[in-house]
């Protein structure tokens, strides 16, 4: 039996079942809006409006699991009950009563609910539609009196679209179909429901935004911060963070990165930090129509400059969103270099950063700088490694000049002073290399030094990394000797045909293996499976990044078009090996494998490439070991390099 809602009435537990279990949004909407009354971000008068959310979510599951009149009235008084709230909140804020309007009309609403149950049953639709009437009367006079808006586009476009589904759920509808999966009033509940959560941000942070619960902008971080885990442990082998204590979590925070790597930077951030922070990003990426959305779901801040053709005082509106997420102890982070690039060091550090630390003392004294150093192995691999070294933290109020009172724009001494020691920061946990060049063989020859006494699997990044900028501060002449016997070795490796891994002899730990050789033998199939479904995602990012010139570029590129063909991999994958509910179980189940393959393929593949190595090297025993001789001169360069220093450094100590 078909039903007004559409969806056809199957005679089950739930007769209904999408419309059932898609009614549970508004349960799950009323738990969060207690969670929020409970941290006191919300007053207590909401506890009220979440008791009738949560109601409303049991009564429209009974109802379309089996209509009867005890499951009407769950269903119907609950409803004519939130929509009286929110329009004896409107009508009440006219008076300055907003909560105890809420309280009066949530009343109202029940008791009109309960009587048009027992004697009037187009009742319910009346007070729905007097509701409405007053909320919107009592809006229009709000504007009129300049209040401050609440019915603002994200708020009116979700309540046109929730009204649109309505109407798409009704049995009379083009796009009805009783036996479909998809089912437009389960849409209008899921989206009523977030439209109530949207409802409540708004209309509570209207007055203060300092006081917003801001629901929807914490959640969005904590999903958009998981997500950066997932792309950071995806893309890349390993990610070594040095220092990681010495970012507060209770008090606001500016961090300062270097720029190196492009998207790809902004992405570790969040990672490492465990939650999102509002980037700081050149307004220029708004001019790209698509990127818009993107940059609105992240919160990401426009900073104007006029190297791209805009006005710098248009930056007040921006340092002053700054400061209000500061009054609420968020953390905001920008790449004060202003570009990416693959540098050997710092680039100029621009006083950015420090107008907007100055800036916002005077409202949260509390606030601290925090410097972030990135290093990446490679730009040009897939799973390459990376290492992540947080500077100690400057604490702002104590700096020179730093303001005690609201200003329109800090003491310039103050500010290049300020910009002074954030470059000195940054300078003490980023890359500082004379050249690209140099870096790149300093970590080669920190490499091979180190893995004299590193494990099978040789060392980590974050020691190699630590290593070769210990060997940049050397002399010219020290890390030119050390340049030159790397070259020795390199050319010597490079002409007997053999890699830096088979002279080493570089094996995965037995337990890795093992562990491996399990896992493809329980899941094989799965394993299989999900391989080739990703197959065709991994040769399309490995093309399209190969097309790429910009060393710099490649990364941020591979992570993009890598992030839309794995989600596409697994839509895809779950629409045709899923049907109907199975769709997203299937799905699921192919992304699982992924990262199962992520897990399982790289040691046995490195196995593999290890005993083709170890033939290899068999066969070149002879030239191999004069290539042995010339990297144990690298070593010993090397470590001749450091002692002169270190000993330097000793007797000026002892002197």
């Amino acid at each position: 039996m078909a039903d007004p809602d559409c969806e056809r009435r199957d005679g089950g537990w739930l007769e209904q079942d999408v419309n059932a279990w898609t009614s549970a949004g508004y349960a799950v909407a009323g738990v969060v809006l207690l969670v929020e009354v409970l941290r006191r971000r919300l007053p207590r008068t909401v506890s009220v409006l979440a008791t009738l959310a949560i109601a409303e979510g049991a009564g429209s599951i009974a109802f379309h699991g089996d209509p009867n009149d005890a499951s009407q009235l769950l269903h119907d008084a609950p409803l004519v009950a939130i929509v009286g709230y929110l329009a004896g909140w409107h009508a009440g804020r006219l008076f300055g009563t907003a909560d105890r309007g809420a309280l009066v009309g949530s009343a109202a609403g029940l008791v009109w609910g309960v009587v048009a149950w027992a004697v009037w049953a187009e009742g319910i639709n009346v007070g729905v539609a007097i509701a409405a009437v007053v909320t919107i009367g009592a809006s229009v006079i709000a504007w009129r009196r300049k209040l401050p808006a609440i019915w603002r586009w994200p708020v009116l476009l979700l309540g046109a679209i929730a009204v649109a589904t309505w109407g798409l759920g009704h049995e009379e509808s083009p796009l009805c179909d009783p036996d479909s999966s998809l089912q437009w009033h389960g849409v209008w509940h899921l989206l009523t429901a977030i439209f109530l959560l949207i409802w409540v941000d708004v209309a509570y942070g209207a007055d203060d935004p300092a006081t917003a619960p801001r629901i929807f902008r914490r959640g969005t971080d904590r999903a958009l911060g998981l997500l950066t885990v997932v792309l950071v442990r995806t893309f890349h082998r390993s990610v070594d963070v040095a220092w990681r204590e010495r970012v507060p979590t209770d008090r606001p925070v500016l961090v300062v990165a270097n720029h190196g790597n492009g998207f790809v930077d902004p992405i570790v951030v969040a990672s490492v930090l465990g939650r999102l922070p509002r980037f700081i990003a050149k307004a220029a990426l708004w001019k790209v129509v698509v990127a818009r959305p993107f940059l609105a779901l992240a919160g990401v801040l426009p900073v104007y400059r006029s190297s791209d053709g805009d006005q710098s005082s248009d930056n007040r509106s921006v340092f002053a969103a700054c400061h209000r997420e500061f009054d609420v102890g968020a953390t905001v982070a920008i790449f004060p270099e202003g570009t990416t690039g693959d540098r050997a060091g710092l680039d100029r550090v621009k006083s950015g950063a420090a107008r907007i630390a100055l800036g916002g003392v005077p409202t949260a004294p509390d606030l601290v700088i925090v410097p972030i150093g990135l290093a990446f192995e490679n730009r040009v691999e897939t799973r390459s490694r990376t290492v992540v070294m947080f500077g100690e933290p400057i604490t702002v109020a104590e700096q020179p000049g730093a303001p005690t009172t609201e200003v329109v724009e800090p003491d310039s001494d103050a500010v290049r002073a300020l910009t002074a020691k954030i470059t000195d920061a940054l300078e003490s946990v980023s890359p500082a290399f004379a050249t690209v060049e140099e870096r790149e063989i300093l970590r080669a020859a920190a490499a091979i030094e180190l893995d004299e006494s590193a494990g099978p699997t040789g060392p980590r990044f974050g020691e190699i990394e630590v290593s070769a900028r210990r060997l940049a501060t050397r002399s010219a002449e020290a890390r030119a000797r050390i340049v030159e016997a790397y070259r020795r070795y390199a050319t010597r490796v490079q002409l007997i045909g053999i890699g830096e891994a088979e002279v080493r002899g570089t094996r995965p730990s037995m337990g890795r293996i093992v562990l491996s050789l399990i896992g493809a033998f329980l899941g094989g199939t799965l394993l299989a499976l999900a391989t080739v479904w990703f197959v065709p995602a991994i040769a399309l990012t490995v093309m399209i990044t190969a097309l790429v010139k910009s060393t710099a570029t490649k990364g941020t590129v591979r992570l993009l078009v890598g992030l839309v063909t794995g989600l596409a991999t697994v839509i895809i994958a779950g629409m045709v090996l899923g049907d109907g509910w199975g769709v997203a179980p299937a799905g699921l189940l192919v992304a699982a494998g992924g990262v199962a393959a992520l897990a399982i393929w790289p040691p046995l593949i490195r196995v593999a490439a290890n005993f083709v190595g170890w033939l290899r090297t068999r066969d070149r025993a002879g030239p191999l070991a004069d290539v042995l001789v010339e990297r144990a001169e690298v070593v010993e360069t090397m470590r001749a390099a450091l002692g002169e220093r270190d000993s330097a450094e000793a007797r000026g100590a002892d002197a």
